[in-house]
């Protein structure tokens, strides 16, 4: 095989070549071009006992400097690839780097929310704390109101039967009655004279029946104004205790949530 450079060659070549190849002619001119020098410097320092085939030479450069063209392809195509896969990892780590900003706002927030939510949650102790305190002065307020009420029916009760135990109209027994002289003669009442030092005036009996029943009904009026007013506090003591149990229930459900 010869391979021959003139101007009538290069010419035919550089109209069907393609712009890639011309450089590829020249690079692999200057390739021969620095081997022949290399060899004419060497031979003038060695012998040699075999003689180089130049023609030979320059086809073994032109099949390397060929394969090294497609492996250059190759190198090219794969380093491609890389710059394209180093800029998506670049992408991807730029929004890691944005996420990663967001969670540590968030993360930060939340810290936020969480001191919040450990004062809410103090504060929710101590008002249940001071709920149940009242809640306590309160039902002891009534259990005592239970205690005076009871009281309250028991001594009404006893005037009750007092007044319910006095003596009728036709009881002719007390002050100046004479059983021996009353039963012989039907003469009215005979009233015995009283001691001057305790002399007093006596009402008729029908005066002081009168005075009996009117004090009566006067205790009857006062004892039911009070039982009715021991009553609504009572009823309200017990409307008190309800609503403080139920800001309890509430406070602690609450409180359970806000843990959670």
């Amino acid at each position: 095989m010869k391979v021959t450079l003139d101007d009538s060659d290069s010419s035919s070549n550089t109209s069907d070549t393609s712009d890639e190849e011309m450089e590829e002619m020249k690079a692999m001119t200057a390739t021969l071009s620095q081997i022949f020098k290399n060899a004419d410097t060497s031979s003038d320092h060695e012998e040699s006992d075999e003689e180089i085939d130049p023609e030979e030479l320059c086809a073994n450069l032109l099949k390397k400097s060929l394969d090294l063209s497609k492996e250059n392809k190759v190198l090219d195509g794969k380093l491609s690839f890389i710059q394209t896969e180093r800029d998506e990892a670049m992408i991807k780590l730029q929004e890691s780097s944005n996420k990663t900003m967001q969670l540590e706002e968030e993360i930060s927030r939340l810290l936020i929310k969480i001191n919040s939510l450990e004062l809410d949650h103090e504060k929710a102790l101590d008002e249940i704390k001071s709920l149940n305190s009242t809640l306590d002065v309160t039902k002891r307020d009534l259990v005592l109101s239970n205690n005076l009420l009871d009281k309250f029916n028991h001594g009404s009760n006893f005037i009750s039967n007092l007044l319910n135990a006095a003596k009728t109209a036709n009881d002719k027994k007390g002050l100046g009655y004479d059983a021996a002289t009353c039963s012989n003669s039907p003469q009215g009442t005979k009233f015995v004279k009283a001691k001057e030092q305790h002399a007093q005036k006596i009402l008729p009996k029908s005066t002081s029946t009168q005075a009996s029943k009117n004090i009566g009904k006067a205790k009857d009026v006062f004892n039911e104004q009070r039982r009715a007013n021991l009553l609504y506090q009572y009823k309200e003591l017990q409307a008190k205790a309800r609503n403080l149990s139920g800001e309890i229930s509430k406070l602690t459900r609450s409180t359970q949530e806000g843990t959670n």
